[in-house]
This record gives C-alpha cells, sequence and structure tokens, in this order.
C-alpha cells in the first residue's frame, strides 16, 4: 500500500482559527503631571525645595517628576497635591475633562489640608469655561497660616463666615469679623490669623485674571 502524504500543517495558528485579528490600539490620554506641577510650584512663588520641605518629597524627585524623567506614585502625588493645595484629579485628569457644572455635597467635600491649625476643604473648583475655585478652610484659636497665598495672576476673595480673622497683605493688616470681607490683586503675600478665642471660618475665592 502506498502511504498517504501528510498534509502540513501550519505553526502559529491554532486549527480552526481566523486570520489574526488586528490589536485595538489604546488611546491613552496625555495628562502632563510634570507641567502642572512646575505650573503650580511657579504659580505659588515656591523653589523646588520649598515645595520640598511643604510636601516631604525630596528635591532631586520633584526635580524628576517636573522634567517628566520619573512617574510618581500616588503617595507621592498625595504630598505634592495636598502641598500645592490641589486635589490628586487635577494632575492626572485632561485639561478638556473639566465639566460645564458641578454640585459638590457638604459631605463629598475633599479634605485638602488638615492640621492643628484648621483644615481646608474644596468648595468649588474650575469649569470649562470659568476662572473661579474656592475653599473652605477654618483656624483654630491662637492659630496662624503655615502657607500664605501666593498665587499670582488671580484674585483674592476672603470671606469671613463665623468668628474673627486677621488678613495680614504685605505691611497691612486687616480684622474681619462674620460677614465681612477682603478682596485683592494677587500680588503680595496674604497671611491668616485667629487672635480670638472661638474657631473662625471663612470662604478663599480664587479668580484666575490669566486663563481664558
Amino acid at each position: 500500500m502506498v502511504a498517504k502524504a501528510k498534509t502540513p500543517t501550519r505553526r502559529g495558528r491554532k486549527p480552526g482559527s481566523s486570520s489574526a485579528k488586528k490589536k485595538t490600539k489604546l488611546n491613552i490620554p496625555v495628562v502632563m503631571i510634570g507641567e502642572k506641577v512646575r505650573g503650580l510650584r511657579k504659580k505659588n512663588g515656591h523653589s523646588i525645595q520649598k515645595l520640598s520641605e511643604l510636601s516631604g518629597v525630596s528635591p532631586a524627585g520633584i526635580y524628576k517628576i517636573e522634567t517628566n524623567g520619573m512617574v510618581p506614585t500616588i503617595t507621592t502625588l498625595v504630598k505634592l497635591a495636598t502641598a500645592l493645595e490641589r486635589r490628586v484629579s487635577f494632575f492626572v485628569e485632561e485639561q478638556d475633562s473639566y465639566p460645564a457644572s458641578r454640585c459638590i455635597r457638604k459631605n463629598e467635600r475633599k479634605v485638602i489640608a488638615s492640621s492643628q491649625e484648621g483644615r481646608s476643604e474644596v468648595v468649588a473648583e474650575r469649569l470649562q469655561r470659568g476662572r473661579m475655585e474656592a475653599i473652605y478652610r477654618t483656624l483654630e484659636p491662637g492659630s496662624k497660616s503655615k502657607n500664605p497665598l501666593i498665587n499670582s495672576d488671580c484674585e483674592h476673595l476672603i470671606y469671613c463666615l463665623r468668628g474673627e480673622l486677621g488678613v495680614r497683605r504685605g505691611e497691612e493688616t486687616f480684622q474681619l469679623k462674620e460677614g465681612d470681607s477682603f478682596h485683592c490683586e494677587a500680588n503680595d503675600r496674604v497671611n491668616f490669623e485667629n487672635k480670638s478665642r472661638s474657631e473662625a471660618r471663612f470662604l478663599i475665592v480664587d479668580a484666575n485674571i490669566s486663563l481664558g
């Protein structure tokens, strides 16, 4: 008997499989963490050394992040976000992902700072075409703010909700009571102090005049 020739089998593809499928290409958004860290640091008037002191992240680490030489871990990003008073999502979201409106419930506020001197909570964030951001802050009796407002290219509105609040801008000091407000351009440092015996509660509204 004549042996039947074996049909050669093709390697690299399972029997019955269809032709090779095209791989789906993921569109990974460009979030520019380094650019956002550097931009906020300069906007706040901080040197790399100063941001390192505020955040606990080494100067070398901050430099590598800002120059896109290193992707920060979530722990490092939380430290930088806290020092720069921004939500972590600010650094990882796309530039065009801001909503047209936003409702923030009291129990949903993002706490960006909490210490013996008081708390800072986000009550308004930037919208698609918006220029305004707002923070609700508390200051304990006998406390001074450790991180002054030194943003550039914006205006500050400080509104006293409860208690008494000392607002120092440059060489001038203004004492605010409940219902009082202070409005200024951000071309000088603004510090807060509570000399009273009760907690001070106030709003800080920033309007960035450089945003289009």
